[in-house]
């Protein structure tokens, strides 16, 4: 068993990859660029943006590979600084892994929550520690998710205040070697960042599966202190893909009347997940907005969906139906729920088609 915290900083920010100098702070280039596109991106319209929606799931889909890797694929959109942290303990069912991005002009900031590893029988543990606890005067949530959430709590807090105080993220977590908590920094230019004016001026926070679940109760943990009144004003959005409802229904009422109008929730064709947890361990709800697509972008969808029976029923029948997706024979068969819909594949692909933009196979070679 482990017990370890690691902090993977670094990568670069969001202008055009051909940005220098002024350009690089986010100053001309920017302003045509996919950063300013999601700076002007306003919350009252009640609707997710598709660029954003993009880079969101690209993000979620990449946090399951290596830093290094995340970095090449996002760059393709931009320039980065990551700061990429985790914790893990087996014996507690801790598998918490979030990463900051943060624009060189310090203007924008995504909290990236890392989703269940497929091979990874703690994240499975996790996800089925379905116990509830008290979400501070909320309601009731998953005690799995909540207890990841709030491992990482402090190093989200301090990441937080550093870029609303416009810091470099980098700064956050010196590291030292004799420290538990290391920090590595990397730059896709072979130089220093530059300094840049500016502080935070909007905020996203995104996940997939599990990472979807701890992005949610992330957003949720900013409604419950005064401390967070400002960093609550600079939210964007909660863009969560192939989500598991996380709490009962006062909690879910609760939740939406705080900030659902800007939570979006993305399920793809019938992904069984979103059903999840299921009936057989309490009921859960969901809430915000929710879009499904089955391939060609995102249509809005007022019914949330309910609760699968029993997990083994739910898992018996998406594990057909993802046999079912690879033998032409029997693919008329129809199913309510699969887990093959649950790639991460299949949400940046479906949220590729609102733009212009090649996605998930394309890197930038440094």
């Amino acid at each position: 068993m482990t017990d370890s915290i690691v902090a993977t900083p670094p990568l670069d920010v969001l202008v055009p990859p051909a940005a220098s100098g002024a350009d690089a702070l986010g100053d001309t280039s920017a302003e045509r660029g996919t950063i300013q596109r999601l700076l002007r991106v306003d919350p009252a319209t009640r609707e997710p943006d598709s660029d954003a929606t993009l880079i969101l799931s690209l993000a979620s889909a990449w946090m399951y590979s290596d830093p290094d890797t995340l970095r090449k694929a996002l760059c393709v959109y931009g320039e980065w600084n990551f700061v990429r942290v985790s914790v893990e303990n087996n014996a507690l069912f801790l598998a918490s892994d979030v990463c900051f991005i943060q624009s060189r002009c310090r203007r924008l900031l995504i909290l990236c929550v890392k989703g269940t590893e497929p091979g990874n029988i703690f994240n499975w543990l996790t996800d089925a520690s379905v116990a509830s606890q008290r979400f501070h005067a909320l309601g009731r949530v998953h005690g799995g998710f909540a207890r990841n959430v709030d491992v990482m709590w402090d190093m989200i807090d301090r990441h937080f205040h550093a870029a609303l105080r416009g810091e470099n993220i980098h700064d956050v977590l010196p590291g030292t070697a004799d420290s538990p908590c290391t920090a590595v920094r990397s730059s896709t230019d072979g130089g220093p960042a530059p300094e840049a004016p500016g502080k935070l001026e909007a905020l996203y926070i995104t996940g997939h599966s599990l990472g979807a679940a701890m992005a949610a109760l992330a957003a949720a943990r900013l409604f419950t202190d005064n401390k967070y009144g400002e960093i609550r004003r600079l939210l964007r959005g909660v863009y969560t893909f192939g989500q598991p409802m996380v709490g009962d229904a006062a909690f879910a009422s609760r939740a939406e009347d705080l900030f659902g109008d800007r939570c979006f929730r993305f399920v793809y064709a019938n992904d069984i997940v979103p059903r999840l947890p299921p009936l057989s361990t309490g009921r859960f709800a969901h809430f915000g907005r929710a879009y499904r697509s089955k391939g060609e972008g995102w249509t809005y969808e007022s019914k949330a969906a309910g609760q699968t029976r029993t997990f083994l029923v739910g898992a018996s029948v998406g594990i057909f139906a993802w046999i079912k997706q690879q033998l032409p024979i029997i693919r008329w068969i129809p199913v309510p729920f699969s887990w093959g819909d649950h790639s991460p594949a299949n949400y940046v692909e479906a949220s590729q088609q609102g733009t212009a933009q090649p996605a998930l196979f394309r890197f930038r070679i440094d």
